[in-house]
């Protein structure tokens, strides 16, 4: 077998580790995930687990790394549909709602890790890289995207960005703990609709 084989089968590997990861913590969550109940998810042997990651932390710091990459393709896709720049911004915002509406298994990962996270310092700083992760994706596709249509923030896209964030994991909180009906939910929907085109010289 070449390197080069050798490195795409180790790339495959270590991808179908960090996938099998967001499985388990999706299901079970990060307190009652073991680095054995992933070596399990994936069908490997932990000894696999350990040759790609340092540890459990390491592992985790990956793992957050996917699910932002995953959020951020969705909503950019569901962007890059085209049409006017407040189609684009509403397209954008209720697929961004739909994953945490649906409760995506990556979604769920990045939830359940932000809690740990307030108890457990070890994890804030793979947290935070993630949201910053984020952060910076939305105003690299979407914010810089407005600009070029006309678009004028009327704040800084940092402050764009974070606020957006807040009002969607906010109210993805309260649909955990609070459903809302459904014709309730289509009305917040639309106030977050109207946050978002507040922050910008329509």
């Amino acid at each position: 077998m070449t390197a080069r084989a050798s490195y795409k089968k180790s790339e495959v590997s270590r991808r179908s580790v960090v996938e099998a990861a967001v499985r388990a913590l999706a299901n079970q969550g990060f307190a009652h995930t073991s680095v054995s109940d992933i070596a399990h998810s994936a069908g490997m042997s932990k000894g696999v687990v350990h040759y790609h990651f340092a540890n459990k932390d390491d592992l985790i710091a990956r793992v957050l790394e996917h699910c932002s990459m995953v959020v951020a393709t969705r909503t950019r896709e569901a962007w890059e549909l085209g049409g006017t720049p407040t189609e684009r911004i509403r397209r954008a915002l209720r697929e961004a709602w739909q994953m945490r509406r649906e409760g995506i298994p990556e979604i769920r990962v990045i939830m359940d890790l932000m809690a740990q996270a307030v108890h457990e310092p070890h994890l804030r700083g793979a947290v935070r890289s993630m949201m910053h992760a984020i952060r910076n994706q939305i105003i690299q596709d979407l914010i810089g995207s407005l600009e070029t249509l006309g678009l004028r923030p009327k704040v800084s896209p940092c402050v764009i960005t974070r606020m957006l964030m807040a009002a969607l994991d906010g109210l993805c909180l309260q649909q955990l703990f609070d459903p809302s009906e459904p014709e309730e939910e289509e009305e917040l929907l639309r106030a977050v609709e109207v946050v978002a085109f507040s922050l910008f010289q329509l």
